[in-house]
Parts: C-alpha cells; sequence; structure tokens
C-alpha cells in the first residue's frame, strides 16, 4: 500500500512537472495580433471590459484571475463562467459587466496583481477606434495605441 502511494505520487510530481514546463516556453501574443483578437471581440460582444493580462499562457494557470475578478463590483456572473472569459493565445481577458457597470482600474489591477499576474491594457471601441489604454502604477491610464476600425 505504501509502494503505490509513493508511486503515485510520483506519477503525480512528474505529471505536474512536465504541464509546467511545457507552458514555460509559451510566448505572449504580438501585440498586432492582441489589437486584432480586440477589435474583433469587442465587435461581437457588448458590454464587456477587455484586459490583457500579461503572463497569462493557459487556462488553468488562470484560475486565480477568474476567481479574484468575478468578486469586482458590476460584474455579470450570469455571463461567461462567473463573469469571466480568458484566452490564453492571447492574453485578452473579457468581464462581463451588468447594465451601466464601469470597473475600477485600480481594484482590477490589485486583484489581477493578487492572482500573480500584471494587468498592461484595457481595450475600448471608441466610435470608430480601438483604443488600448496602458494602466500605470498609481492606476491611471494612457492611451498608447489608437487604430482605425
Amino acid at each position: 500500500m505504501k509502494m503505490k502511494s509513493i508511486l503515485l505520487s510520483s506519477l503525480l510530481v512528474a505529471l505536474t512537472s512536465s504541464f509546467l514546463l511545457a507552458n514555460e516556453d509559451k510566448e505572449e501574443a504580438r501585440p498586432e495580433v492582441r489589437l486584432a483578437a480586440a477589435k474583433e471581440t469587442l465587435l461581437e460582444s457588448s458590454k464587456i471590459s477587455l484586459v490583457y493580462v500579461k503572463g497569462l499562457v493557459c487556462p488553468s494557470c488562470a484560475i486565480g484571475i477568474r476567481k479574484n475578478l468575478s468578486k469586482m463590483k458590476g460584474v455579470d456572473k450570469k455571463r461567461f463562467k462567473d463573469g469571466i472569459d480568458m484566452n490564453p493565445e492571447t492574453q485578452l481577458v473579457s468581464i462581463a459587466l451588468k447594465d451601466g457597470a464601469k470597473l475600477n482600474s485600480k481594484d482590477l489591477i490589485e486583484r489581477v496583481v493578487d492572482a500573480g499576474y500584471v494587468a498592461v491594457e484595457e481595450y475600448r471601441l471608441h466610435e470608430s477606434h480601438l483604443d488600448a489604454l496602458q494602466f500605470k502604477q498609481d492606476a491611471t491610464i494612457e492611451v498608447v495605441h489608437h487604430t482605425h476600425k
């Protein structure tokens, strides 16, 4: 019985290590890929906040992000999974919003950091443009991209 337990533990460690090593090599999506995906997502979905989270490269790594962001005021938990949808290929997190809700940038940044990641930018459609709003440490926002739709 003890031998089975040791073998099972060894197998679990080996599988976990190989999974972590396989995901270690994944790279961040290129900015142009992320911008194109952001534009497409915002055109398809209404009432969402779309955020680029650096380091989000696998679905299982992002459990903490979903847990933390779903607790924010204004999140519509009836949409997506607890109000949060994540795309590891583009590192984009969609946050479903209730009618008239706006997220607090400082709260969003802190919750992503608490999960072990960095919230870099929020994307918004503005008239006929896609704006990428970069988060600063003091939770202010600076427009860093402005592309035509």
